[in-house]
């Protein structure tokens, strides 16, 4: 067993794992987004009211679609609104061309009503699905209603301008905030056929219940209810009967994951209307965002806080935390930093352990030879004992002592005997057979192998390769009758009985060590 450096993770594999987070989507800054958008979630307001396309509505006028007069006589009922959403995709004419017309002429006499065009999927890429011309024309404005799924399948996003070819289509809630659409025309030609998206926003999270004000549509057909209340209010027309297709899993409203559309439709455009419609940082800005704060954190680490790493870690997540959240309240800027911050704290517990793992094996270590140490050793006899007496199988301890280790060093010095034992130890270490041999340093020059399971032949065959290889070395010793190098080995193999202790079993083989060198030196004696 050789002395380990103390391990630590590579310095370039964190900044690499968040370059990597940052350039991929993942779910864990989802989930942080969530958070934080219900952290600061808005009431609704007043100000934004929906007619609802209900199944009051539907029981009253039938299954949807219904005839486009219809349409044109609430259009009518809101001419003091400030602005009118009408969410419903026109781009088929109806059967009955006087109903389409009723509509044309009810758009043009209220002047404030907005029409929502959508991206949908045609061979296998977006398309841009316009309402009519002849309801185009008579709209004050067409606007896209882009939401796009997130990898999880709920829509956190939206645009606030976008189209085929081009981003020329202004969000239908930026046209119903009062935002000033871009300069435009239905005949801008197409320069691609790629979709285009600009200004990414997220959607705003409700809080409460009781959402917006709602009227029933066929109240305001019949004008039941008080409608002058409409009066400089932004209106939305659209579908909440379930069974319509318009809901959408959204985290918006965190008991109400469903969500209309017209009802994000309108969170969006009270959030635009308070400009507190939430951003997300630029994409090119985001991995060198990330990478500086991981630099910044390694430089801290490095220079002041590398002895207290967890509780520097878990400060500067907080201090990460609060600037997320102080930018999200006061710039409307989301920063996802949630993985950078997990794998901050992963990175930082990891190397923290990696050291503490190591300074364990630095204080169960020989410095010099990096075998096991004397402490080491005495607590792994003690187990293997154990081990031996309670499966009845034999135990073999091998103590090897250097022969004339005193003149070595007196004569060569004391570095030159420090070299030595290296060496030795080498051979020593290559005797040990597998995980559960161990081998040791327990004195200035003496040496000790556990070989639990090995038999007394084997015993005596692992100490004469020992003494061989040793004998390959040929370090020259001049103070030693044979002229190099030599030890002598004590060897005890047995099944140790129930009265065995750790003590008379390392006696024994303390014994057989004397007996080789009481006999020679440069030789294995086997305990009787």
């Amino acid at each position: 067993m050789r002395p380990h450096t103390p391990k630590r993770l590579p310095a370039f594999i964190l900044p690499a794992l968040v370059l990597l987070v940052s350039l991929l989507p993942n779910r864990l800054d989802l989930w942080f987004q969530d958070r934080l958008g219900q952290l600061l979630a808005q009431a609704a307001s007043d100000d934004i009211v929906i007619v609802a396309i209900d199944e009051k509505s539907l029981a009253e006028l039938g299954r949807w679609p219904w005839p486009r007069e219809l349409l044109a006589g609430a259009i009518d009922k809101l001419g003091n609104a400030r602005a009118v959403g009408l969410d419903l995709v026109l781009a088929e004419p109806s059967a009955n061309p006087e109903s389409d017309q009723a509509l044309v002429d009810a758009l043009r006499r209220n002047g404030k009503v907005f029409l929502p065009a959508v991206p949908e999927v045609s061979n296998n890429q977006l398309v841009e699905t316009l309402p009519l011309r002849m309801f185009a024309d008579a709209a004050k404005g067409i606007g896209m209603m882009d939401y796009p799924l997130d990898q999880d399948g709920l829509i956190r996003r939206t645009y606030l301008a976008s189209g085929l070819g081009q981003p020329r289509w202004p969000g239908f809630t930026a046209l119903l905030a009062g935002l000033p659409p871009p300069v435009m025309a239905l005949d801008t030609p197409v320069l691609n056929n790629r979709w285009q998206r600009h200004d990414e926003r997220l959607l705003p999270h409700l809080d409460g219940e009781l959402g917006f004000p709602s009227l029933s549509f066929v109240d305001i057909l019949n004008h039941n209810g008080n409608i002058e209340a409409l009066a400089g209010k932004t209106v939305l027309i659209g579908a909440t009967a379930s069974g319509l297709g318009d809901s959408h899993l959204t985290p918006m409203q965190a008991d109400w994951p469903a969500t209309s559309g017209v009802v994000i439709n309108a969170a969006t455009t009270q959030a635009l209307q308070s400009q507190s419609l939430v951003r997300p940082l630029d994409a090119a800005y985001l991995p060198p965002l990330l990478l500086g704060l991981t630099l910044l954190w390694q430089c801290l680490l490095r220079r002041r806080y590398r002895e207290k790493s967890i509780h520097a870690v878990a400060i500067y997540s907080a201090a990460l935390l609060a600037g997320a959240v102080l930018l999200l309240q006061l710039q409307q800027l989301y920063l996802p930093l949630a993985s950078l911050i997990t794998l901050l704290m992963l990175a930082t517990v990891t190397d923290y352990f990696l050291q503490q793992s190591h300074f364990k094996r630095l204080a169960l270590t020989d410095k010099l030879t990096g075998l096991a140490n004397r402490h080491h050793f005495d607590d792994r006899f003690i187990f293997t004992l154990q081990q031996a007496q309670l499966t009845r199988k034999p135990l073999a301890l091998l103590i090897i002592d250097v022969d004339y280790f005193k003149r070595y060093n007196d004569h060569y010095g004391h570095a030159a005997g420090d070299d030595v034992l290296k060496k030795i130890a080498t051979v020593v270490e290559k005797a040990v057979r597998n995980s559960h041999d161990l081998a040791a340093r327990i004195g200035g020059e003496e040496f000790a192998i556990l070989l639990p399971g090995a038999t007394p032949e084997q015993a005596l065959d692992i100490a004469a390769t020992l003494r061989q290889q040793l004998l390959l070395l040929q370090i020259p010793h001049q103070q030693s009758p044979v002229g190099r190098a030599s030890c002598s080995i004590g060897v005890l193999s047995q099944v140790p009985q129930a009265d065995d202790t750790t003590r008379s079993l390392f006696e024994q083989a303390d014994k057989a060590l004397y007996a080789a060198k009481h006999n020679g030196r440069d030789r294995a004696e086997i305990a009787n």
